[in-house]
């Protein structure tokens, strides 16, 4: 997992799952868009909504107890899908960073790519 946002957001679990159901929502209505300019320029924007909630589970499931899995998984499915966006609508970072101008969000170091391991196979 990722590290902590310097900030704290305080929602409940509840409100956190339904901000990402929301958030979620938008990748389909993405592709539904026929302009790529469109596309692009509103996957940037979902993508920067996405950071935020985050940061808001990666808070809750340090935090929380009986919820941790849920949120967990979640937070988890949220990551993956910025890094689709990313790589489906050819994101750029620094243009999250650049409009991060408070510096709420966390180290967006977890969207980068690593290099993919291949591991050798016991015969």
């Amino acid at each position: 997992m990722s590290a902590a946002a310097p900030y704290k957001y305080e929602m409940t679990a509840k409100s956190a799952m339904m901000w990402a159901e929301s958030e979620l929502e938008h990748v389909g209505r993405i592709a539904a868009v026929k302009d790529k300019h469109i596309q692009r320029s509103y996957a940037m924007s979902t993508l920067n909504g996405m950071a935020h909630l985050k940061d808001a589970l990666y808070e809750l499931v340090n935090e929380s107890g009986s919820l941790q899995g849920d949120l967990l998984r979640t937070h988890d499915a949220v990551v993956r899908t910025m890094k689709h966006l990313i790589k489906d609508y050819n994101l750029d970072l620094k243009t999250i960073k650049a409009f991060n101008t408070e510096h709420v969000l966390s180290n967006l170091n977890y969207l980068k790519n690593k290099k993919n391991v291949t591991r050798r196979r016991r015969s």
